[in-house]
């Protein structure tokens, strides 16, 4: 059986989810997650209703309601339900895009399909990919997305639905797709990086989150330097790295230290991610298209106050450096990679740079760069 959302979305219970009665108490088992979930007495009752006999969620209101639970709590009681038992693929949400809304868009080394329910969806997303692009890539990444009650849904080839508030859309489908370049990505594994080219060698600044990778890059990119990512660089087995070139993510702290540097950046969209932090995305005028051979291996250190420096360092504190800050798709950094990672290594320059404001820290690595340090 099925339950009709909208003229567009379906509901059905997952061909692996099953409802039992154990000792009089409703559960629901998950094939898929090998787990058994137990259920109130109300969360049973939507779940036989959504199973049996309900062609909308108003037949499960009314249902409710005839149990004598009003009808702002049914609705709430009811999306609880749903949304837990999507997140746990105990439900399958089902529905159709339009081909009238599909944007395909080249990212690095993938292209990417969006396909929305509507025109405001896309638009919505439109920011994230730098041009439109037809052409035939062998590593394309699929997503279809929809909105339903304050709620944006959205899939990929493995049908596996995802769920965010519609405020929140960008940065999920973002970080989405993200997973799924490092996931299918044949690289041998992926850093924690910015990447930029300053003709054809590569400077990748590596930092954990708040060390200033973002707004570092986008005064290098003032600087000259062509842009190749700003949060991931996937590191190929010959030792290259190819950058993952989404817009700049630049956080709230920011915006006003660099709006000197991009009179339009008061006037991007502001978006909130899943931890909180607001964002805007600024496109980058020029892209490195390609892999690149890293000359120089930046760490970030970020301090309070003091003047921006460079401590260089050997190659065994380096490689320690990038392996805590690599990740795979087991969680493991195979053979393969720390191959890849002594060719980077072995090749490239590394540095720590301590710095407290960004402009000193660009000098210092422009003259770096440039063979004036």
């Amino acid at each position: 059986m099925l339950c009709r959302l909208s003229s567009e979305i379906v509901l059905r219970p997952a061909a692996n989810a099953a409802f039992a009665l154990l000792d009089g108490r409703p559960v629901l088992f998950s094939g898929t997650e090998q787990k058994l979930y137990e259920l109130d007495q109300i969360g049973a009752l939507i779940w036989c209703k959504l199973a049996q006999d309900a062609s909308s969620l108003d037949d499960v209101y009314r249902e409710l309601e005839r149990r004598g639970i009003d009808e702002p709590s049914a609705r709430q009681f009811t999306r609880q339900a749903i949304d837990a038992w999507i997140d746990r693929t105990l439900l399958n949400l089902e529905w159709r895009t339009s081909a009238d809304c599909e944007l395909s868009a080249k990212l690095g080394q993938h292209r990417i399909t969006v396909r929305t329910a509507n025109g405001a969806l896309l638009d919505e997303l439109a920011p994230l990919f730098r041009a439109s692009d037809r052409g035939t890539m062998e590593d394309e990444i699929f997503v279809d997305v929809i909105e339903f009650e304050g709620q944006v849904f959205f899939r990929g080839e493995d049908a596996c639905v995802h769920r965010c508030p519609v405020e929140r859309l960008v940065p999920a489908i973002k970080a989405y797709i993200t997973e799924q370049i490092i996931q299918g990505d044949r690289s041998a594994f992926a850093l924690h990086a910015a990447s930029l080219a300053r003709g054809r060698m590569g400077l990748l600044l590596c930092g954990q989150p708040g060390a200033g990778k973002s707004t570092l890059t986008l005064q290098l990119m003032d600087a000259g330097f062509e842009y190749a990512g700003d949060d991931i660089a996937l590191i190929d087995t010959d030792g290259t790295v190819c950058g993952v070139p989404f817009p700049v993510t630049l956080k709230s702290g920011s915006w006003g230290l660099l709006s000197g540097l991009h009179a339009d950046l008061p006037r991007l969209k502001t978006h909130c991610r899943p931890d909180g932090a607001l964002v805007r995305y600024l496109p980058a005028p020029d892209i490195h298209e390609g892999n690149l051979s890293v000359s120089w291996i930046i760490f970030l250190n970020r301090v309070p106050n003091g003047s921006a420096k460079l401590a260089q360092l050997d190659q065994c504190g380096s490689m320690r450096r990038l392996i805590e800050s690599s990740f795979a798709v087991d969680g493991k950094l195979s053979l393969l990679g720390f191959a890849a990672l002594k060719r980077i290594v072995t090749h490239a320059s590394s540095f720590e740079l301590t710095y407290s404001e960004s402009i000193q820290a660009r000098h210092l690595l422009t003259d770096l760069c440039d063979g004036r340090t």
